[in-house]
Formats: structure tokens, sequence, C-alpha cells
């Protein structure tokens, strides 16, 4: 069996559910979720791909040469938090000299 295979079964089955009218496609390799927007009918495509490697939450927004935290989720996931990335004096000299050279 491929990788995610279950966990994509648990996925569809659930997405399914909770959107009404929705059906799989295509061999059952998308998921297509009808709705209406500004009063025009439409489909969202769903398609789902296990990933090969598993990344942090966040990770693609890293600052390069910092240290990565390892994070620890509590029985609440909502109390975990994320530090704030202060700018740089650098980073504030540079956006001033760019609104200088722009007249604002």
């Amino acid at each position: 069996m491929a990788k995610g295979q279950i966990a994509k079964a648990e996925i569809t089955k659930k997405i399914l559910s909770n959107f009404d009218g929705a059906f799989l496609y295509n061999d059952g390799k998308e998921i297509r979720i009808p709705m209406v927007e500004n009063g025009e009918n439409i489909q969202i495509k769903v398609t789902l791909t296990a990933a090969k490697e598993n990344v942090e939450q966040g990770a693609d927004n890293a600052v390069p040469g910092a240290a990565a935290d390892k994070i620890e989720f509590e029985d609440n996931p909502s109390t975990v938090s994320k530090p704030v990335v202060e700018p740089t004096e650098a980073e504030k000299n540079n956006v001033n000299d760019l609104l200088r050279a722009l007249g604002l």
C-alpha cells in the first residue's frame, strides 16, 4: 500500500461528509466541492498527496541562519505561540531609503 493511503481515505471521507454535494471524480483522484460564488456555480477541486518529507509548520518562512525551535504541542494546540520576528535596523533603514527614493 502506498504511503498515506489510509490517511487520505480518512480525510476524503471527512471532506465528503462536510460539504453537501461533494463527490469523487477522475477515478477517485479528485474531490469536487460544488459552491456558488457571486451567483455562479463553481467547483473547488481538491487532490490529496502524501508528502515525501515531513516539515515543520512555518518552515517555508524561516529566517536564513536562524535555528529552528522544536515545537512541542500541549493538550490545547491553540496555546502554542510563534515567536515574533522583528526587522533589523539595517532592514528598517533599507525601507526608509526606498520610501525616500520613491518620494513617499
